[in-house]
């Protein structure tokens, strides 16, 4: 009889921080063993004090990881403040667009020996 007493108290107390792990876990809204008894504990006084930040940090996995489309949405808003067209071109076709490092020819020096370059090669023709 002791031993039936004494293995149920041993089967009781180690079920107990289980059981207590689970109730937590339902209580915040995850699923039971997802997450350390300690990870639901912070995740509940996250919840409780409304720490957006501190509760997707542990959602996450102790990460904080940014969607992608923010950062693409971000770059491609920037290149059309800039108006930058090959960028906007380039994020727009999946990076398949060739960007130029050189002018679009704006500077006028430049201008006027491609004008003169484009002038001797018509008279050459």
């Amino acid at each position: 009889m002791k031993s039936i007493v004494l293995a149920t108290a041993v089967v009781a107390s180690l079920a107990a921080p289980a059981f207590a792990s689970e109730q937590l876990a339902q209580s915040v809204g995850v699923q039971p063993g997802q997450y350390t008894t300690a990870e639901l504990i912070r995740l509940e006084d996250a919840i409780q004090r409304n720490d957006h930040q501190t509760i997707a940090f542990i959602m996450n996995g102790g990460g904080n990881p940014t969607d992608p489309s923010v950062a693409y949405n971000a770059r491609l808003r920037q290149a059309v403040e800039d108006q930058d067209p090959q960028m906007v071109a380039f994020l727009q076709n999946s990076g398949t667009e060739v960007i130029s490092s050189q002018g679009r020819g704006e500077n006028p020096v430049a201008q006027q020996i491609f004008a003169r370059i484009a002038a001797e090669s018509a008279e050459n023709d």
